[in-house]
Parts: C-alpha cells; structure tokens; sequence
C-alpha cells in the first residue's frame, strides 16, 4: 500500500488529511452511484434526494484545499518559513492538475459517443471550453456532454489564482484579531450569496463558494498555531454529532451559511478526536483518500458504464438491497480503474520534478538511438 501513498511538496504529510478526502469522494461517488440507478434501473427509490447533498462532498473538498493551499503562505507569515516563490506555485498546480485532467477528455467523450452518440463536432467547443476552464461561465456548470464533474474544478482553479492575494489575511499578527477577520469574512460571504443562489452562472463560481476556501485558511491558522494539542473523546462525540449535518437534506440557505462552520469543526476533531484521529489516520483510508483526484476524474464514467450492464440486476424488490447489490459490483469497478490510472498517471505527476526526468530521459533516449559517426 506504499505505492498508492500520495507524493507530497517538501515530504510533509498529514494523514488526517486525507482521510478527509475519503469521506469527500466517497460522499460524492456514492451519492452519484444512486443517482445513475434512480432513473432506469430494475427497482425504483421510495424517494427522490435532494439534488444538492452531491454536492456536499464538493464542498468538503473545497475545506481541505483552503487548508493545504493555504500551509505554505501561512507559514511564512506566522511561522517566518521561507516565501512561496509564485513561479514555483503555479507551475506546480499546472504539472501536478494538468495531464490527468486532459487525459480525462478522451475516456469522457469515448464515454458520450457510445452512449449518447454525441459527435466531435457537438463536443468540440465543450472541449475548448473545458481546456480553458471557462465551461461553468459560457454554457453553464451542468450543460457538459465531457466531463460533467469538472464544474467543481473550475471554481478550484478560481481559488488557486486568488490564493497569493487571500493569504494575506495571515499577515494580521494577533492570533484573535486574524481569526476574527476570517470568521467575519466566511460569515458575510455565506449571508451575501445566499439571495444570488437562484443566479445559475455565479451559483458555480468562487464567489458562491468562498466560505468554504477561507474555513479552510481557519483551519490552517489552528493548525499551525496549535502548540500540543491533546486529543480527547469528547472531540469524538461531537464529530458523531456533527457530520449527519453535512448531508441534512432541509434549509439549503441555512445550510450554505452554517455548512463551513461545522466543517472546521468536524476537520479539527479529526485532529483532536481519539477515535477520529485514528480512523482518519489509518493507512487503507488515506490511500484511497489520496487517490480522490483519479477517482473524481473517473468515476463517472465508470459507475455508468458499468450500470449499463447491471442496472436490472436485482434480488427483490428492495431499492436499498438492490443499491447494495449494485455497490457492491460498481465500486471495485471504480476502485480498479481509478487504482491504475493514480498509479500510472496521477501519482507520478505528484513528482514535483517529474518534468526534468522526462525531459533528461527523453535527451538520454535520443541520444542513445542517434547513429554513430562512421569511423
């Protein structure tokens, strides 16, 4: 299970971290598992869900990359580490993002043609847009033939641009007053977009979003202001409180201002918590966790693909044991393909200098099949 341990910037790792990432993205292939099965499949659910709890994984993901983008910029200012050089910092989220994400558009439209025989014409200008990540601004997040989880990347690329310019709400020095700001901000950003939640273009926007980044900053600022933190049970007992309210499906206003609260409290007891920190921490759940990127790439297609075949296979007519049935099958499907994929492709671009080896091994390759000089 080594190998399928994430590359990290600077050897720093933080397994509780990606534990984290394993409840997002398995929140999000689970909620998608159900709803490629509630249309046409054997057994029908006894319920709709609310189409927004998918997007609650989303929003946990947005937590966690406000806090690791966040490290870097503040421990420069609150710890004096070395500045983050903003060449290096972009050029890493382009060698780390980039060819995972385009390798991603042929699986996706192979995908469209078979299933909805979508031609290259129709997906072309989808395509570019993706490219250019400007999908959710000129057609819409949803109204993607390629690609249809990507809308969250978008605002994930949105971030990493303003992330230099948001940072510095760390060069506040009174811990008090710092956090005060950041929780006066995610308030006021959370009570402002809510009357533009009915506004489809900026719904899927940083704006919209923004609460969720700067929690992550919030949890960052304790994380490297923590001292000795002792964990302790009664952490466990509030996270078991706590996270059913990630997916309540009522009050969707009330949910976007006080979803970003309860998360920084939920991700600090996965510091704080005996039973968390352990179970966060466990070596299968952080490898599948540190997988999620592949997974998010992938899953889609996969899930149904795979329901293409199985979506009439059931035992009764019990919605939930033909979801279980169905999981059963459909999830090893994803963990494989995903599986492979992170290990032949995402996890060697984790490789910060994955470009220079490829570059020196293709010179070495050249050189070694040029002919020699006749003697």
């Amino acid at each position: 299970m080594l190998q399928f341990r994430r590359i990290t910037t600077q050897k720093r790792f933080i397994p509780q971290i990606d534990g984290l990432r394993f409840v997002a993205i398995a929140s999000v292939v689970l909620f998608h598992v159900y709803d490629a099965l509630e249309g046409r499949a054997a057994v029908r659910p006894p319920v709709l869900i609310d189409s927004d709890l998918p997007k609650r994984g989303v929003e946990l993901f947005f937590v966690i990359s406000g806090f690791i983008l966040g490290v870097p910029f503040a421990s420069h200012h609150l710890r004096n580490a070395a500045p983050v050089g903003l060449k290096q910092y972009f050029l890493r989220r382009v060698t780390r993002l980039e060819p995972p994400y385009f390798l991603s558009f042929p699986v996706w439209a192979f995908m469209q043609w078979v299933s909805a025989h979508r031609g290259f014409s129709d997906m072309a200008p989808h395509l570019l847009a993706s490219c250019f990540y400007m999908h959710n601004l000129v057609f819409g997040a949803f109204a993607r033939p390629v690609n249809a989880v990507a809308w969250s990347l978008e605002i994930e690329i949105q971030f990493y641009i303003l992330v230099p310019v948001l940072s510095l709400l760390f060069l506040i020095g009174n811990d008090w007053v710092r956090r005060g700001v950041i929780l006066g901000v995610m308030a006021s950003a959370g009570i402002l977009t809510n009357p533009l939640y009915v506004i489809g273009r900026i719904r899927y926007s940083i704006i919209y979003y923004l609460a969720f980044f700067l929690a992550g900053f919030l949890l960052c600022d304790f994380y490297l202001k923590r001292g000795e933190w002792k964990r302790s049970f009664l952490w466990d007992i509030l996270a078991i409180g706590l996270w059913p309210l990630v997916w309540y499906p009522g009050a969707r206003n009330a949910a976007h201002l006080l979803l970003p609260f309860v998360i920084v409290v939920l991700y600090l007891a996965a510091f704080r918590g005996r039973i968390c920190s352990a179970f966060f921490s466990h070596p299968l759940i952080t490898d599948i966790g540190g997988m999620c990127y592949s997974i998010y790439l992938f899953h889609f297609p996969v899930i149904y693909g795979v329901k293409r075949i199985t979506a009439y296979w059931h035992i009764g007519h019990n919605f939930w044991a033909f979801f279980a049935l169905q999981c059963l099958i459909i999830l090893p499907a994803v963990a494989l393909f995903c599986g492979a994929f992170f290990l032949m492709i995402e996890r060697p671009c984790m490789d910060r200098e994955w470009p220079r080896k490829v570059w020196q091994r293709f010179r070495a390759t050249m050189l070694f099949a040029r002919p020699s000089p006749a003697p």
